[in-house]
């Protein structure tokens, strides 16, 4: 369904994204007959990777840190150094290159990167894998902008999925979903790297602050239940 935002996303990415750099854009959709043919600079290439779809989009959600460890042993290992593991409903307004690149990097949320640790939007029932105690955490991270090496990528990508099915099991679900975990797995495991909300923002909910310099990689007006 969100394959609508995709040529926005390509057309911005070849303006903005690691240019001058070899790039390999992978594009998970349960609809490849719907990916739009768009230009890519020399170097550059997109490949589509059909998934199956779920009905909910919780599950869609959740799904992804499985179908990025699979796909991650099956082909990124092989394929590419370095995974850059974004939301497609977006849009490149700035440079984003090799500065982000590290062997594990997060993305501080653009709502909450000047809140208390205590207002985190963090799993805080204990039955979850996914807790985190008021008064634990560093930051609390976006999910939709986050990457580092390939290697680094699957164990972050393995470890959520596998709490995401542990807690399936026991009849939860946590609170953010797959951002739930992965914003414990960043505890237990410090990234190497943490970008700014320059690097993920919504200027339509959030204005344009003075303390952001730059905007480089923006939220796309939309209307969430309509898509899903």
């Amino acid at each position: 369904r969100y394959v609508v935002f995709l040529e926005l996303f390509l057309q911005t990415a070849e303006k903005h994204f690691m240019v001058g750099h070899r790039v390999t854009y992978y594009v998970f959709t349960d609809r490849p007959g719907d990916v739009p043919s768009v230009t890519l600079g020399e170097g550059r290439q997109m490949v589509v990777l059909k998934v199956r779809n779920y009905s909910r989009w919780q599950d869609v959600s959740m799904h992804r840190m499985e179908m990025i460890s699979t796909f991650s042993r099956q082909r990124f290992l092989h394929e590419v150094d370095y995974l850059v593991c974004v939301d497609v409903d977006m849009r490149f307004r700035d440079h984003v290159g090799v500065e982000i690149l590290a062997p594990l990097f997060g993305t501080l949320h653009p709502a909450f990167y000047g809140a208390a640790r205590e207002d985190f939007p963090y799993e805080r029932r204990p039955q979850s894998q996914a807790h985190i105690p008021s008064d634990q955490g560093d930051f609390y991270y976006m999910g939709a902008f986050f990457g580092g090496s390939v290697a680094e990528v699957l164990r972050l990508a393995s470890a959520c999925h596998q709490a995401m099915v542990a807690d399936e099991a026991n009849g939860i679900e946590a609170v953010w979903h797959d951002e739930s975990h992965l914003n414990r797995y960043l505890l237990d495991r410090k990234p190497s790297k943490v970008l700014s909300p320059e690097y993920l923002w919504d200027p339509q909910l959030l204005g344009w602050p003075a303390v952001m310099k730059k905007l480089r990689f923006v939220a796309v007006p939309k209307n969430h239940e309509e898509i899903r």
